[in-house]
């Protein structure tokens, strides 16, 4: 009977052992990807926003997707906020909302879009600059 035991155990370990191990391997890999993964729109956005409110926007698209944006009113930087591109590779910007209530809606494909603050609205419109590798 303590053979029998024994075995049904070994047998057990046997099995759960290799596919604890697969499990493991397939985290690596997705872990990996999500390392090695370079957005198609990385680099430096620069352009102007217009409509009731006029200015300037930078957006700075990191590596990941996600971005920093500069926006500027009379020459003068009027704040930084952080946003992303949604993770389809379609260049879409997240709708985030900033400190100040302003909101970028649009693509950076199509390098253009709305925006809106509060009763304000308008559209803007940039221009790729690559990040130097």
């Amino acid at each position: 009977m303590n053979q029998i035991m024994i075995k049904n155990c070994y047998f057990k370990f046997l099995l759960i052992v290799p596919l604890l191990m697969l499990s493991s391997c397939r985290e690596t890999e997705d872990h990996n990807a999500d390392e090695n993964y370079v957005s198609p729109h990385m680099g430096k956005w620069v352009g102007t926003y217009s409509g009731d409110l006029n200015g300037t926007l930078i957006m700075n698209v990191s590596k990941s997707g996600s971005i920093e944006v500069t926006r500027t009113v009379n020459n003068k930087v009027e704040e930084v906020y952080s946003t992303s591109l949604q993770p389809n590779g379609s260049g879409a910007i997240s709708s985030s909302v900033s400190p100040k209530g302003f909101v970028l809606t649009g693509s950076l494909q199509t390098k253009s879009g709305i925006w809106k603050q509060y009763h304000f609205r308008g559209n803007w419109s940039v221009k790729y600059f690559p990040t130097p590798l």
